[in-house]
């Protein structure tokens, strides 16, 4: 079986990653994903997007992450996109993910990795098991508030 390889993101590729979202992200637009993806891969940016490919460079999966303060464990790093989806080895392309995501938090000090699901995916997400699998257990739930003019507080 050929094995899976983890890069950073090529900026060529955003659009090619593009099409890993959509199933998890249908409402992502392609501007939305690239603004978020220029300013992850932009200079100075304490984050990056890790994708996984095969030989033939076609990408399978991909995370992207930030290196955040954290009150609780001094340097988080935080996972809010995690996608794999292969038709045949899910698995291998999750496992090669994490483990990668593992040593960029080793690499830079982090002291934990949280990962942050979209409620739409939190009990449906494909790679859930590997995750408990692997050690990530639930630590809280992740409460948002959209900040626009409908929900500004009343006086």
């Amino acid at each position: 079986m050929p094995t899976f390889v983890t890069r950073p993101l090529d900026p060529r590729q955003i659009d090619q990653a593009y099409a890993l979202m959509r199933p998890f992200y249908p409402e992502l637009t392609v501007e939305r994903w690239r603004d978020h993806a220029l300013a992850l891969l932009s200079p100075g940016s304490r984050g990056g997007i890790v994708t996984v490919q095969l030989d033939h460079r076609y990408m399978h999966g991909l995370f992207s992450y930030l290196m955040v303060p954290d009150l609780d464990h001094r340097l988080g790093l935080q996972v809010d996109v995690f996608v794999a989806l292969d038709l045949f080895d899910r698995e291998g392309a999750a496992d090669a993910l994490l483990a990668e995501m593992d040593r960029i938090a080793l690499r830079y000090g982090c002291d934990a990795i949280h990962i942050t699901l979209p409620d739409s995916q939190v009990k449906a997400h494909p790679s859930l098991a590997r995750f408990r699998a692997l050690g990530h257990m639930p630590e809280g739930r992740r409460l948002c508030k959209h900040m626009t003019a409908e929900a500004a507080v009343p006086a």
